[in-house]
């Protein structure tokens, strides 16, 4: 047997005798629960049928009212909710699980005002941090089988000035709201073409702005690998700033080429001779450039095998030259 669980929230405390009226009218042949609370009522009850004919006993008692599964926007007074529970492991009569339990609520509010809600032909789309804008244009239309009169979507969403454009003739629309929400679906095929456009655009730009900066980097790492201390300095501002950090902490910082120099031809320094590769993700965000490097290093008494190791160094460039150099490992 398939028992259905039915509970009734009357917000308006005046409005329990109506409804104790009209649950008496529908001759229940169970018990019928009511809890009384501070600002309302609670009516619950389990019944062996869904007793859908109390809902049109409640309209009946409510005139200017429909029940609603959806609030819409704003607010609305819900005067009744009545919801209705079945339980998965409920069963027929002849042993087999129900397909599709109930579990539903619906809410007693003033009828809505048959007006059609007013919307702006201008869609805007994102694409990233530019604005790009599409319109959805419709004209009046007739079923020249049936003399129906409605609404027709025309097949053009990139102008406002689309009078003459080719109409779709999949339907015609009852009102102008649904062929909006029509064209807003139908809209997006081309903008996944207009937004892949933008994107293979935007990538062509950045090879070109990127183009230097990743030819002067790479070859800093490549005269970097030869220890070659003229072609190390060739991209270098006269005032380039070097920091080494290790852990997140800065263990060595010097400012100006002759002491950047002084460090290259010191015992100390870590970046000649390593054979840095550089890792395919380059970050950029100009005048910024972060590059991942990884590198073998070379073999010891202690350990003959080495693991490859990763670092990062992050360029600061002005004017085609290196201004700053963040060494971290």
């Amino acid at each position: 047997m398939i028992e259905t669980e039915i509970s009734i929230n009357v917000n308006r405390k005046s409005d329990i005798t109506i409804l104790e009226q009209t649950i008496i009218g529908n001759k229940f042949q169970f018990p019928v629960y009511i809890r009384e609370y501070e600002f309302s009522y609670q009516i619950d009850f389990t019944s062996d049928y869904e007793e859908w004919e109390l809902d049109t006993a409640i309209l009946n008692s409510f005139p200017g009212y429909e029940f609603t599964t959806d609030l819409e926007k704003g607010r609305k007074e819900i005067r009744v909710q009545i919801s209705r529970f079945q339980s998965e492991l409920s069963t027929d009569g002849w042993g087999r699980r129900i397909e599709n339990p109930l579990d539903e609520t619906k809410y007693l509010v003033k009828e809505s005002a048959n007006k059609s809600e007013k919307f702006n032909p201008k869609i805007k789309v994102l694409f990233e941090d530019k604005e790009q804008y599409y319109f959805v244009n419709i004209v009046n239309g007739i079923n020249s089988a049936t003399e129906e009169k409605g609404f027709l979507l025309l097949d053009c969403f990139e102008t406002d000035e689309a009078k003459e454009a080719a109409f779709f003739k999949d339907r015609l629309y009852k009102s102008p709201l649904e062929a909006f929400h029509s064209g807003y679906y139908k809209l997006s095929e081309l903008v996944g073409k207009d937004f892949s456009t933008y994107i293979k655009n935007k990538n062509k730009e950045n090879r070109k702005i990127q183009k230097l900066p990743r030819k002067i980097i790479r070859d800093f790492i490549n005269a970097c690998n030869a220890s070659d201390d003229s072609s190390i300095v060739y991209n270098l501002d006269e005032n380039i700033i070097f920091e080494e950090r290790k852990n997140w902490k800065t263990i060595f910082e010097t400012e100006g080429l002759s002491k950047f120099k002084e460090y290259l031809n010191s015992s100390k320094q870590q970046l000649c001779g390593k054979n840095f590769k550089i890792r395919s993700s380059w970050s950029f965000n100009l005048p910024n450039v972060t590059i991942g490097v990884k590198y073998f290093p070379l073999p010891t008494e202690g350990n003959m095998h080495p693991t490859q190791k990763y670092e990062q160094i992050r360029f600061v460039l002005n004017d085609e030259k290196i201004v700053s150099i963040l060494y971290e490992y």
